[in-house]
């Protein structure tokens, strides 16, 4: 009897061993209670900066690969782009983003990669490009990317999009622009006494300043009134704000009268004098303002940095004069993701962040290019100084004329034209309307002759 009370109890302790055991799985495995879940919601909130302004971050949980980002730009852009990538990476663990940084070439370069089937993931393309790709079934359509990420539309510019369109559709998406202002040697002014041009200044008026700026000494000119570029955005603001239709149911219309007005400011200004011929100087425009033999440089924004660095006397900029009216053209770099791409949900992501308000951040600090969101132009932290100009700017940026070029998938033959033309005139080789007539002519024979 003894010996079976001794194997009962036996059994009964092992059973309340095996029974606390299996209470003790249970407990493991059973859902957390409320208070535990409120902690773990806690813990993964805090995850997220306090001042990490991206609204894709949530979507960048559980991402891993690598991707390959290509730009153009000098050392500034390499650098912001450098810091960018590895505020990145340390937000997505697992992401990698190489940098193609391309300083020179960068579209043969980027021509030869779509040859060979290496396209980037990511890579940037000027809005002159957009068609051109887009027709080579190089770039992907973005439809997707925005319906997924609509932070990275809302609230820009109307009609920035458009620059990034081909046939109606999103390819490419505007980073950012930059608008043509006039730069100013305040210094200069100064000792000439003259006030700094207001906002309400014209053409005439810009000629005028040019001729009293402008010093020769001994037969030679030591300091020109100001100096112009033989480029897209100069001479599609000097026909612009004439209000003028140099582009017209798909042809160059550059003969149009108020064409030929815009252009002949620029032209008037090296023939008397004011300005030299562009690259005849051996120094670039650029240069020529910062060394102080300039008095007014028009030029976009990402001269900032640079003058910003190296200028010796104090600077600033206006809006760019108006004629009957004022256009300023969009040129920008457009964001594309390769059509070809194995990660472009990384590439997605990637770029919902460099189009943050964190991401530009990075990349617009140092003055080189203006937001496209209206509620970012007046935030000093993204647009530092100068920005008065670039702020009144972005009311009227857009040109419906370079719209309807750009659509032509044709925009680099012509504009190779147009510079080709127009350098003959700035040689005193022939006039501004032989230059219209013949640019028209080549360009509406050969190019737009559908």
């Amino acid at each position: 009897m003894k010996r079976a009370i001794s194997i009962f109890l036996v059994l009964i302790i092992m059973l309340s061993l095996i029974s606390g055991c299996g209470g003790s799985k249970s407990e493991d495995t059973q859902e957390p209670s409320e208070s535990t879940k409120e902690e773990t919601s806690t813990e993964e909130a805090s995850e997220k900066p306090a001042d990490l302004k991206w609204d894709g971050y949530e979507l960048s949980k559980g991402l891993e690969g690598k991707i390959t980002f290509m730009h153009w730009g000098d050392d500034y852009e390499r650098q912001m782009y450098a810091d960018l990538i590895e505020a990145y990476e340390e937000l997505v663990p697992g992401v990698e983003v190489e940098q193609m940084y391309t300083p020179g070439d960068y579209y043969t370069k980027l021509q030869t990669l779509a040859a060979s089937g290496t396209l980037p993931d990511v890579f940037w393309l000027n809005e002159a490009r957009v068609k051109e790709f887009s027709d080579a079934g190089l770039v992907a359509d973005l439809t997707d990317v925005l319906e997924k990420y609509p932070a990275i539309a809302e609230g820009m510019f109307d009609g920035a999009l458009e620059y990034g369109q081909a046939d109606g559709i999103q390819y490419a998406i505007p980073k950012d622009f930059t608008s043509y202002v006039m730069y100013i040697n305040v210094d200069l002014f100064e000792e000439a006494g003259i006030p700094i041009p207001t906002s309400d200044w014209t053409m005439d008026d810009y000629i005028e300043l040019a001729e009293k700026l402008t010093i020769v000494e001994n037969g030679r000119t030591v300091q020109y009134g100001t100096a112009v570029n033989n480029y897209r955005a100069d001479w599609i603001n000097f026909m612009g704000n004439y209000d003028a239709e140099w582009f017209k149911d798909g042809k160059s219309n550059i003969s149009d009268p108020n064409a030929i007005k815009g252009l002949s400011v620029p032209a008037t200004l090296v023939e008397k004098g004011y300005a030299p011929a562009p690259g005849t100087t051996g120094e670039s425009e650029d240069r020529l303002f910062i060394i102080g033999q300039v008095a007014m440089y028009p030029s976009g924004r990402w001269v900032v940095p640079s003058f910003l660095a190296e200028c010796d006397f104090e600077w600033t900029a206006v809006e760019f004069p108006k004629g009957t009216t004022r256009v300023c053209p969009f040129i920008t770099a457009n964001v594309a993701i390769s059509a070809h791409t194995e990660n472009k949900e990384i590439a997605a992501n990637f770029l919902s962040f460099l189009m943050s308000e964190t991401g530009l951040s990075y990349t617009l600090a140092s003055g080189l290019s203006v937001p496209l969101y209206e509620n970012l132009i007046t935030n000093k932290n993204i647009l530092g100084e100068p920005a008065e100009a670039f702020i009144a700017t972005s009311k009227y940026i857009g040109d419906k004329e370079q719209i309807e070029a750009l659509a032509t998938g044709k925009w680099a033959e012509y504009d190779a034209i147009i510079s080709a033309e127009l350098s003959l005139v700035f040689e005193g080789s022939q006039t501004i309307e032989e230059a219209a007539r013949n640019i028209d002519k080549k360009a509406n024979e050969t190019l737009f002759n559908d």
